[in-house]
């Protein structure tokens, strides 16, 4: 049953992208901008290519351009704001056997990371 829901969701998305219409979800609440410095002050690429971060070039993580328009994070969440602030400040908390470590970012910058990351399509 969740393999058709995942099924239906993905063509309901498919559709409404071709349509040019995004589903809605609710408000960004994080600072996109104090997002992007947050991503730098981590040394998030480090591990992962960043469009706009200064010197994020890395190749250990996925590169993250077109982040916003994912559906999912790390295959197995949905890609909100909420979902990520919490993969940002403890992925093996959500997934154990992540290759991402917790890093120390607090909520804050968390909520601020993310927000950068969904705005970028």
């Amino acid at each position: 049953m969740n393999a058709v829901r995942c099924i239906a969701g993905v063509c309901l998305a498919t559709a409404l992208a071709a349509c040019g219409a995004e589903p809605a979800g609710p408000p960004i609440t994080g600072d996109a901008r104090a997002g992007q410095a947050a991503l730098q002050a981590h040394d998030c690429g480090v591990c992962h290519r960043i469009p706009g971060v200064r010197g994020a070039v890395g190749l250990v993580g996925p590169p993250l351009a077109g982040f916003g328009n994912r559906i999912y994070i790390s295959g197995r969440f949905a890609n909100t704001e909420a979902m990520l602030t919490r993969w940002i400040v403890d992925p093996p908390a959500l997934v154990p056997s992540t290759a991402m470590p917790a890093v120390g970012v607090d909520a804050v910058d968390a909520r601020n990371m993310a927000a950068y990351l969904l705005s970028l399509h």
